[in-house]
């Protein structure tokens, strides 16, 4: 490990507790870069530019949640700012899933970023399942949603739901 020195020459210990060491944030950053270059490549329409936008901002949000949580002084503001970078993955994919059926990209790019958003959600849901239990077990604070009884996506057909019409 690279030996550091401070303003004073004098040598300081390694950063080796970053959240630049987080395998999240590194996906996370990933996932930006990649959505940021594939934007670049979009044709230069009204359309296009706009939901560009959008997808780079809900891309970028992601590991910036992700770092700005582990930066945070508790493990319930760590966990509830990985809710909202979960949030803005779910984002992403719809901004993703808009781009390919305007047909500003291919359906093959979409999904292969799609399926590194998955697995992206299924990281972050995973540790804050374990943030979660480790703070229950420590008696401390609740800070983030409640565990709402939405259904999955797997408990329902598109057909079985019925909208009231003002």
């Amino acid at each position: 490990m690279e030996q550091r020195s401070n303003r004073a020459g004098r040598a300081v210990a390694p950063r080796d507790y970053s959240f630049r060491n987080l395998t999240l944030w590194k996906k996370g950053q990933d996932l930006a870069l990649d959505v940021i270059r594939l934007t670049d490549q979009l044709p230069r329409v009204r359309s296009a530019d706009v939901i560009a936008r959008q997808v780079v901002r809900s891309a970028s949000s992601v590991p910036a949640n992700i770092a700005e949580g582990h930066g945070r002084y508790s493990m319930a503001a760590y966990r509830n700012h990985l809710s909202i970078a979960r949030g803005s993955v779910a984002e992403t994919i719809t901004w993703l899933d808009l781009l390919a059926r305007a047909g500003h990209i291919p359906s093959e790019a979409e999904a292969n970023l799609s399926s590194g958003c998955d697995e992206l959600m299924a990281g972050l849901t995973s540790q804050m399942r374990a943030l979660s239990t480790k703070i229950a077990a420590e008696g401390g604070p609740r800070v983030g949603e409640k565990r709402a009884g939405y259904p999955s996506h797997r408990d329902y057909e598109d057909d079985d739901l019925e909208f009231e019409v003002p």
